[in-house]
């Protein structure tokens, strides 16, 4: 019968933990984290049944997790404790010839599949899993898998927040149109950083080949600090000079635009800027803007001062709405969306 136990660590609150399904596609079994608790889906012959329970479990703390398959029900466990017991008529999987394979799918789903469920789920998760026991065989099987690629090893402590290797960008559809004012549009950037390279774009808009708007960190002259500047194109339009961000300290930055004015703010600072490089911007806001964090896709030599991409955590809020990397409409596969390494001092 199907078995699996290992340690899982999340700050995430929704995703795909493990999927399992019989070689003919038949039955399957679905572990997964809705609202910080485990969620049960599973299919076989005889029906179809999901189920949830327990308390949240998405505190960042290490949890021994269990499911196992008995005679005829499902049993989860959270440290050894019961959580749910699912009646289950005779066994989720047939075997062949005195055998149960499987075929078993680490956070996230086969691309068939998510149509099927029982009760549709965003698949992505971040999180960190050891320990492993799959049909008490241990870790075999897994371990081959994630030994190769450096992006799935876990950190060894983490915090709360999105870190960004340098490798790639995340990307949003993002409707800046401002209902409740005169303003035709509106971009209210907060974002909390804590930057591991001294140059890198943390924002930015893109319209075609172009970026109306970008703010990012660049190295400055003087060797105990850096600049966040924000550029419209290839011109800067507003600069804030800070001590060294490359430190364990978050640094809280703020960008609100109005096609009258530019205001940016990092910590205490404020510069602001009404130039007239902001009816470009505005002729792109009118247009189709795609909103990119943590660097920039291909775009033409010139186009804008800064195409490094951005290094370290970052949290960012846009018109209010915390953004939700599991939500983006493309993330880089190393960018880790609720997981952040901690500095021990």
């Amino acid at each position: 019968r199907f078995t699996a136990e290992f340690d899982f660590r999340t700050y995430d609150a929704e995703g795909v933990i493990l999927y399992a399904e019989s070689l003919d596609n038949t039955a399957w079994i679905l572990l997964a984290l809705r609202d910080g608790k485990i969620e049960i889906q599973f299919k076989n012959e005889f029906g179809t049944k999901v189920t949830s329970g327990g308390k949240a479990i998405n505190d960042g703390l290490w949890h021994i997790i269990s499911v196992e398959e008995l005679e005829h029900s499902i049993s989860v466990k959270i440290a050894k404790e019961a959580v749910m017991s699912i009646n289950s008529p005779r066994t989720l999987f047939k075997q062949s010839q005195g055998f149960l394979e499987t075929k078993v799918y680490i956070a996230g789903l086969p691309r068939k599949v998510g149509n099927a469920l029982v009760k549709q789920i965003n698949p992505r998760l971040d999180g960190c899993i050891r320990a492993w026991n799959l049909m008490n065989q241990g870790h075999s099987g897994v371990k081959e898998v994630i030994q190769e690629k450096q992006s799935k090893h876990c950190l060894v402590a983490v915090g709360r927040g999105s870190f960004y290797p340098g490798t790639g960008t995340a990307t949003f559809q993002i409707n800046y149109n401002n209902l409740d004012s005169a303003e035709d549009w509106l971009i209210n950037v907060t974002m909390t950083i804590r930057p591991s390279a001294d140059t890198g774009v943390m924002f930015a808009l893109v319209s075609n080949e172009t970026v109306p708007l970008a703010m990012s960190i660049v190295d400055s002259n003087s060797s105990d600090s850096q600049k966040i500047i924000v550029t419209i194109g290839n011109i800067t339009v507003a600069h804030l000079e800070s001590k060294k961000l490359c430190t364990p300290r978050k640094v809280l930055v703020g960008l609100l635009v109005t096609k009258q004015q530019l205001e940016l703010s990092v910590d205490s600072q404020t510069d602001r800027s009404n130039s007239e490089q902001l009816s470009i911007l505005h002729q792109a806001m009118m247009a189709n803007v795609v909103t990119y964090l943590g660097g920039l896709p291909d775009v033409p030599l010139g186009a804008t001062l800064v195409t490094a991409f951005y290094n370290g955590c970052m949290e960012v809020k846009v018109n209010n709405r915390q953004l939700d990397l599991d939500e983006a409409i493309f993330k880089h596969n190393d960018i880790r969306s609720h997981s952040c390494p901690l500095i021990m001092q």
